[in-house]
């Protein structure tokens, strides 16, 4: 234990002179400049509004968090705060040094976990203060749109992108600590930002064929953890629909004769698919990210070239 509690004090001093540290920062921040851009600064212009658009003031801070979170920073956070946790080891070249001292190396990526995972649960604490102060001070100036704050909703939504992040941040841990060059996490952020982009609104069925997707996972738990429909996204923000949704004007057509033919009501196909449970979701990326993890853990035992 006091060896784990002094490499836990290493990793934090590395962390307060490394890049990522100010990368725990720059993220809240570029997203609460963001979500003021596209949501608070229309909503401090407001003059008036409907009953309606009171009633819906609630659910802004929620779509903001699920749908421009979730779909752009998230992703790309998960992709590069691990090669930065890894950055001194390789660019000094201090894995010979460590593996002199009389320290695991399965303790040191263990500790790199545990770094990592309170890393991004600091961050979404961070986005959670600065959504409740950025939209505190909007009701200030503007009091004619100030509303309750979520908070339950907020925190179910960040504890499910949490949750459904596990596996990518095994993944990404492991891929940074074999592997001597940033450029391979953030490749595989762009593969899985396309993802999250394309497969965001598309239904399949059934819906874990989509769902069970680890780089779709983090985004589709955001949207699962609403439980306001209107601010619930249905795609991707910078996905376009592909067809127009209006409802199909076919009527239903029978042939009574030698052959009777019924087509069926359209409304039976525009019905999307039932959703992935929340704990099937919840099973998969907990085991998903015990197995990664495992297997970081056996390959941090291996030794270097």
């Amino acid at each position: 234990m006091p060896q784990f509690m002094n490499l836990l004090g290493s990793e934090v001093r590395k962390l307060r002179r490394s890049a990522a540290l100010r990368l725990l920062w720059l993220f809240p921040a570029l997203f609460i400049l963001a979500d003021f851009l596209v949501s608070g600064l229309p909503l401090m212009m407001t003059r008036q509004l409907t009953l309606e658009a009171q009633n819906g003031l609630g659910a802004i801070p929620i779509r903001s968090l699920a749908d421009t979170w979730s779909g752009y920073f998230h992703p790309l956070l998960l992709a590069l705060l691990p090669p930065l946790l890894f950055r001194s080891e390789h660019r000094y070249s201090l894995w010979k040094h460590l593996h002199a001292q009389p320290v695991s190396r399965r303790a040191i990526f263990a500790t790199k976990a545990l770094v990592l995972g309170l890393s991004f649960g600091l961050v979404l604490g961070a986005i959670l203060a600065l959504l409740w102060l950025e939209y505190r001070l909007i009701g200030y100036l503007n009091p004619l749109v100030h509303a309750a704050f979520p908070w339950w909703a907020l925190l179910r939504i960040l504890a499910w992108s949490y949750l459904g992040s596990l596996p990518l941040l095994a993944l990404y841990l492991w891929l940074s600590d074999r592997i001597n060059n940033a450029a391979v996490p953030i490749m595989f952020a762009m593969v899985g930002l396309l993802l999250t982009i394309s497969l965001g609104g598309k239904e399949l069925y059934p819906m874990w064929r989509r769902d069970f997707i680890p780089w779709v996972l983090p985004y589709t738990c955001a949207q699962q953890a609403i439980d306001i429909p209107s601010a619930r996204q249905e795609m991707h923000a910078a996905q376009k629909p592909f067809y127009n949704e209006q409802k199909m004007d076919v009527p239903k057509v029978t042939i009574v004769g030698k052959y009777r033919i019924e087509l069926q009501d359209p409304d039976d196909y525009l019905k999307p698919p039932p959703p992935t449970s929340k704990r099937a979701l919840a099973e998969f990326s907990l085991g998903c990210a015990l197995a990664l993890l495992t297997l970081g853990l056996v390959e941090a035992g291996r030794d270097r070239a």
